[in-house]
């Protein structure tokens, strides 16, 4: 799954034992997809007993708000357990959202240069679908699937799913041999030896087993509309949780799965082709699984 443009780990700095402090920065981001298993990637990582994990895992510290409210002291202490881990990790798929914030590479490069960043990426059109039922329960989205649709050009998952376009703000200030491109659907049907690609390409070799590895955290398909009382819940984030874990179905109704228009479809893949092949020249990757 290497492909020719992919960082090999030879070129990270050798690790040795004893060389990690508390309070350090992270040398490794998993930088999106959203949607794409960052959650269960950065999981099967954090059980390494050699990777101190940021808990929860998107620290979005580098989104401009929370960059200039935070600071540099507070991002440091979120990579102290274990202690004497030997490489630190962040994920947060809000750093590939451009359309959003266009400085979050910057300031990554400025504050950690030499990290290793991950991304990991699915069919792009899947990809939409599973984000717009994201964002239907989480209550920001109320209109249908076409509607969502309507504006490619200004549209947040079409965009999202504009995986070059989104790396390339990053290969602006990190050479190629710093990033890996990771597929979602091997990530699904191979998890050890994704896994194992992952840890050699960040220097700690292969090898790794847990039973935590191949284990899905988020299921679109359990996501549930919102209702009105719902609603009236929405903005105490804790009784929300409570409410939609132990009785789902008061609080919400299940959301169908969005069924694409044929010319919608066509009008996406046509506008996403030429994003499509960039990322698989640059990643080597063949993505066979992909629709475009």
């Amino acid at each position: 799954m290497r492909g020719r443009l992919q960082g090999t780990a030879d070129r990270i700095d050798p690790v040795e034992p004893g060389t990690a402090t508390a309070g350090r920065l992270p040398d490794t981001l998993i930088i999106g997809a959203m949607k794409c298993a960052t959650s269960s990637l950065h999981q099967y990582l954090a059980a390494h007993p050699s990777i101190a994990a940021s808990t929860p895992k998107e620290l979005d510290f580098f989104l401009a708000e929370r960059h200039a409210e935070l600071g540099e002291a507070w991002y440091r202490r979120q990579f102290c357990d274990p202690p004497g881990a030997l490489r630190a990790l962040e994920s947060s798929p809000n750093y590939t959202k451009r359309h959003e914030d266009a400085g979050v590479a910057a300031r990554v490069a400025a504050l950690v240069p030499s990290a290793r960043l991950v991304y990991v990426l699915r069919d792009p059109l899947k990809r939409i679908e599973s984000h717009y039922v994201h964002s239907v329960g989480a209550g920001r989205v109320r209109v249908g699937f076409d509607e969502a649709l309507a504006d490619l050009t200004t549209n947040p998952f079409v965009q999202t799913s504009r995986y070059w376009w989104q790396l390339s703000a990053f290969l602006d200030h990190f050479p190629a041999e710093q990033v890996r491109v990771v597929s979602y659907e091997q990530l699904s049907a191979r998890p050890d030896v994704v896994v194992d690609e992952v840890l050699d390409f960040i220097g700690l070799g292969g090898g790794f087993r847990d039973p935590i590895i191949g284990k899905v955290t988020h299921q679109s398909e359990d996501k549930l509309r919102p209702n009105r009382l719902g609603m009236l819940f929405w903005k105490d984030r804790k009784t929300r949780n409570r409410l939609r874990r132990h009785v789902p179905r008061l609080v919400g109704t299940p959301i169908e799965r969005p069924v694409w228009n044929p010319q919608i479809r066509s009008r996406v893949a046509d506008y996403l082709a030429d994003d499509v092949a960039a990322i698989r020249r640059f990643s080597g990757l063949e993505f066979t699984e992909w629709s475009i």
